[in-house]
């Protein structure tokens, strides 16, 4: 076989632990194709006989510090083939006891040729974390660092805060004096943010003409103090002195959003990045060169000005806003174009309290909504509110009417008295329902059943924000979305890594579904070109029209559902999903020591995608669920975009961050062991199906059992699992 073909090729090899000097006792064929050794060569020997000259000994320490602990063990390392060629092999070992005694008897292994990844990953690693242009770190190293910076800040109760600066007005710089001219004043802008911040924080370029510094570890009470005073050191430094670049001496300023982070709160790693970006787009609409803060009130977001605006506070004139069926919401509307031939196709239905109230914008109508318990209630008032308006101007289902839907009550049904005007609506609209990924993680089983009704009921589904959060990405699968919506930040900043990241990922479930991509946040025919560049086909933005009401001659073309949503095999476990797709001949049968390594394999596979994975594992019953399985699954919950635990007795939240299903006794899916990994560009599973020993030790209990690589059905053996989760609590949010 040739290299690119081994690629990825996995071997399983046995070594006698009782014997001296470790030797091998068994290897799987895939051994022999991997190493170009034959069985009889390496019988006998010890492993390290793969190892050369540039095997780092770091890596070996690991393994051999691992064996005289007898504990599991992860490393990737540079072996060697039987013809001397060099290869990056992921190996993972893991011990096999005697059931009486304890004593490990034997190792067992398994390894992978990661050759191309790690090329690939170390010439990405060199790109990946600082932005070139600046030398500031970028988008990914903020993430990353802000990632470690709330897992300490929940385990010491200390406080984050995050500022999001953007240059007021820079694009006027590119289009008088040229990118040149804009490309030097970022380099200069960066010197000034340099010279003001703290050595503890981190400065980072997220893209174009937008800053972000993250303030971590901060005393409790202390953030918002703390993050206000540099803010205004920032406004001050950056207005002081002129910025000179080249000839030009260009007075600028910026305009500031802080995201806070405390104990308390609901608030994660991505709702702050959200919170300081609505902050600072709040202080571009004040006049710019000010500061605004987004800031946590009784575990809600709300934004808030300097002056403060409390949702609590907010009850009685909320009530009037509520009264009469919700007649004091009104809906505006965005048109949706087809790219290539500028046709309006649809509108986006965007909620708005009444003019002149401290309630007109919609994060602070959600937010006072959530302070008083009366999220259900507003969600419906503002469907209302635009099925009606659309039903008003008779726009029928000559375009499309795109209805933005709170995760967070997804599954409410209408209130009586707006039965008949939803079942009106349903009938005469060509609705799509928009959906985020909050509400994937956070509600997936009612998700799948919500999809599921308005699909039969020929509605489109739209999941939007894709690239606010790269979390997104490997949950694309689990819905099969007829639009993709790209967050403006795609088509506004300039590329990254992490950018093209997304792109690849979402071209990936285009080809695989047929989806329809739209870009937001098209202001310009620059961000049109972009858009196109990204794959869409269906644009949105100030360039096609700002949110207004519905005027004449209306649209006779819609988006239609293109999505080939695909066929699942039948079966409602991952086991039988795979057995009816693959057959019995598909099945092999092995001992639970022998799995281990495999589906340890897995784990490791979701621990390196970090945001983009999803793991689901089935343990059969919570004893199984183990202490040294629970600080497994902590670290992947750190790390991953969903992570979920099935069994007999385990609760809603079996430890922080994991999601859990309890198992009744008789679900099919109780007596299975199934590991399932998704990422945009990975998929992987082992399903396993008990074979029922008894009074056998807990490792010689046998399965049958089959590895999954095919994507399609990978998915399909998720969704049996995910439609299981309890559902989880969110917090509330609207733009």
């Amino acid at each position: 076989m040739s290299a690119p073909e081994l690629e990825g090729l996995a071997a399983i090899i046995a070594v006698d632990a009782r014997a001296d000097g470790l030797p091998i006792s068994w290897v799987s064929p895939g051994f022999e194709l991997l190493t170009g050794y034959g069985a009889g060569e390496v019988l006998g020997r010890n492993p390290k006989l793969l190892q050369g000259p540039d095997t780092d000994p770091r890596s070996i320490s690991l393994l051999t510090e691992a064996i005289a602990a007898g504990r599991d063990a992860y490393v990737t390392l540079l072996n060697y083939r039987a013809d001397g060629t060099p290869f990056w092999n992921e190996v993972a070992i893991a011990p096999e006891r005697d059931g009486a005694s304890g004593e490990i008897v034997r190792w067992l292994g398994t390894q992978r040729d990661v050759t191309d990844r790690m090329r690939v990953s170390a010439r990405l690693h060199e790109l990946a974390y600082f932005d070139t242009l600046t030398g500031l770190a970028n988008r990914a190293a903020l993430h990353d660092e802000l990632r470690s910076a709330m897992h300490r800040a929940r385990v010491h109760e200390s406080e984050i805060a995050l500022l999001a600066i953007d240059l007021d007005d820079f694009r006027r710089v590119n289009e008088k004096w040229g990118h040149q001219a804009g490309d030097a004043l970022l380099r200069v802008a960066a010197d000034r943010l340099r010279s003001v911040v703290r050595p503890q924080d981190l400065l980072a370029r997220v893209g174009g003409d937008e800053f972000s510094l993250l303030l971590k570890d901060l005393p409790p009470g202390e953030g918002e103090r703390v993050a206000k005073e540099l803010a205004a050191r920032i406004l001050t430094a950056v207005r002081d002195e002129p910025h000179v670049v080249g000839d030009l001496r260009l007075e600028t300023r910026v305009s500031i959003g802080i995201g806070l982070y405390r104990q308390g709160t609901t608030t994660s790693a991505s709702d702050l990045v959200h919170d300081a970006d609505i902050a600072v787009e709040s202080a571009k609409s004040s006049g710019k060169d000010t500061v605004r803060v987004h800031r946590a009130v009784s575990g809600e977001a709300v934004l808030v000005p300097d002056d403060a605006f409390d949702p609590a506070s907010a009850g009685d004139e909320l009530g009037r806003v509520l009264a009469d069926g919700g007649a004091g919401v009104a809906a505006v509307y965005q048109p949706i174009v087809e790219l290539a031939s500028g046709e309006v196709v649809g509108y986006e239905a965007l909620a708005r309290g009444p003019e002149g109230s401290s309630l007109h914008r919609p994060d602070r109508l959600f937010a006072a909504a959530a302070a008083a318990g009366r999220v259900v209630e507003l969600e419906w008032a503002c469907r209302a509110a635009a099925v009606r308006g659309a039903l008003d101007a008779g726009l029928g289902k000559g375009a499309s009417l795109f209805l933005n839907t709170e995760p967070a009550v997804i599954d409410a049904p209408a209130p009586p008295e707006l039965e008949a005007l939803w079942s009106q609506a349903q009938r005469e609209l060509a609705l799509v329902v928009e959906i985020t990924e909050r509400a994937i993680t956070a509600r997936p089983a009612e998700l799948a059943r919500v999809i599921g009704d308005q699909r039969a009921a020929g509605h489109v589904v739209a999941l939007d924000d894709v690239g606010a959060d790269v979390r997104s990405l490997a949950l694309l699968s689990l819905i099969d979305p007829d639009v993709i919506k790209l967050d403006l930040s795609l088509v506004q900043d300039r590329p990254s890594t992490d950018q093209a990241a997304i792109v690849s990922a979402v071209a990936a479930e285009r080809e695989r579904t047929g989806a329809r991509i739209l870009a937001e946040g098209i202001e310009n025919d620059e961000h049109e070109r972009v858009a196109r560049a990204l794959g869409a086909t269906l644009g949105q933005g100030w360039k096609f029209g700002r949110p207004g009401p519905l005027v004449a001659p209306l649209p006779v073309s819609r988006v239609r559902a293109t999505a080939a949503v695909m066929p699942r095999p039948p079966g409602d476990t991952p086991f039988a999903v795979v057995e009816a797709a693959r057959g019995a001949q598909a099945v092999a049968e092995a001992t639970k020591a022998l799995l281990l390594p495999i589906s340890h394999h897995l784990e490791h596979r979701a621990q390196r995608i970090g945001e983009g994975a999803v793991i689901l594992s089935a343990f059969q019953d919570a004893a199984r669920f183990t202490p040294a399985t629970r600080r497994r699954y902590e670290s992947l919950a750190r790390r991953a975009s969903l992570v979920a635990a099935f069994g007999v007795g385990l609760p809603a939240e079996p430890i922080h961050g994991v999601r859990g299903a309890d198992l009744a006794p008789d679900d099919a899916l109780a007596g299975e062991w199934s590991v399932v990994v998704l990422g945009p560009h990975f998929a992987g599973a082992l399903v396993a199906r008990d074979l029922g020993d008894a009074d056998v030790p807990d490792r010689d209990r046998r399965f049958a059992f089959a590895m999954v690589y095919d994507r399609p059905l990978v998915i399909a053996a998720a969704q049996t699992l995910v439609a299981r989760i309890a559902p989880h609590e969110i917090t509330v949010r609207r733009r």
